[in-house]
């Protein structure tokens, strides 16, 4: 073998472990990526289901507050909770289906 050919040969080797390396990195970081994305996703729907707690929570004391007004305010009321009612059975029809 020649000079030449050993020396192409050390730098095939040389590149071969830098590229190793390189994927070694890119391996351990893209596994980094992934737990965070899976963290960040859990987050997120515990975020969701608070989100839905604190909007059932509004709209029971938006009604609580509805049924304590003047007897003026009444059928407003009334006419709150029909529509509640309402769309509390086109959930249950759409559970349904």
């Amino acid at each position: 073998m020649t000079f030449e050919q050993e020396e192409m040969i050390r730098q095939l080797r040389y590149r071969i472990r830098l590229l190793m390396a390189r994927y070694q990195s890119l391996k351990h970081e893209n596994e980094s990526l992934v737990a965070e994305k899976n963290e960040l996703l859990t987050i997120v729907e515990k975020q969701k289901l608070n989100i839905k707690q604190l909007e059932q929570q509004y709209t029971t004391a938006k009604l609580a507050k509805s049924v304590l007004v003047p007897s003026e305010d009444r059928e407003t009321a009334k006419a709150q909770i029909n529509r509640i009612v309402r769309e509390i059975d086109e959930c249950i029809a759409l559970l349904n289906k």
